[in-house]
């Protein structure tokens, strides 16, 4: 009996380690709250929405002549440092631009006309920032036409003052740009910066292909919530 016991003694001697291996094996560490963790972690911050809306303007050349642009800009703002919205511009001083034989049949010249605009995305890099730099990007249309209407040489009797359109055409556009954007107070922005503007299908009568292609010098003011 004396036997029995003893070896029953150290049958449990030797299984007990057993049990207190497997239990501290199968007790989660304190360090793992037992989640599954994945690369893109789902967060509870809700994304921010804003808006702007401001003029635009932009110094050019078309062939060697200097054209000023002014348009008008407004947008959604998501986190701050994303932005969609609608963009316009026309040409501000159709009234310098004066191109000679236009019509080289009849030996008549005109006056440019026109603007483009499309949808307009912007990337912000420090957007909080006071000082931040704005990638954006235009894609759109636009038209341009030649027109006697208005005068030549500031004679309002000249006989070009006949409103006739000599030739015009649509066309596809695609501008993108860097921007360095401060933020004067909470809801007022001042952008200056360069874009280049390229359309490759701009078909006018005695005018080159690439007639708009060409760097801008910019400045935008807008006004909203960033």
């Amino acid at each position: 009996m004396k036997k029995f016991l003893l070896a029953l003694l150290l049958g449990l001697n030797l299984t007990m380690p057993l049990f207190s291996q497997e239990e501290s094996t199968t007790k989660p560490s304190p360090k793992d709250d037992g989640e599954i963790k994945t690369l893109f972690k789902k967060s509870n911050h809700k994304a921010k929405i804003g808006y702007y809306i401001g003029p635009e303007g932009a110094y050019t050349q078309f062939k060697g002549r200097d054209v000023f642009l002014g348009g008008l800009g407004l947008g959604v703002i998501v986190n701050h440092f994303f932005s969609v919205g609608l963009e316009g511009y026309g040409i501000v001083n159709s009234n310098y631009l004066w191109y000679d034989n236009v019509d080289a049949t009849n030996k008549r010249g005109a006056y440019l006309y026109g603007g483009y605009g499309g949808l307009k995305f912007e990337f912000r890099l420090w957007a909080k920032s006071p000082v931040h730099v704005n990638f954006p990007l235009l894609i759109g249309g636009g038209g341009l036409t030649y027109n006697t209407t208005a005068y030549h040489n500031h004679d309002y009797n000249n006989n070009n003052n006949n409103g006739t359109t000599l030739d015009w055409d649509s066309f596809f556009v695609v501008e993108p740009g860097v921007m360095l954007e401060l933020n004067l107070l909470k809801f007022m922005r001042l952008g200056a910066g360069i874009s280049y503007r390229y359309s490759p299908d701009v078909d006018l009568m005695n005018t080159p292909g690439g007639l708009i292609n060409n760097f801008n010098a910019k400045v935008s003011l807008r006004f909203g919530k960033f």
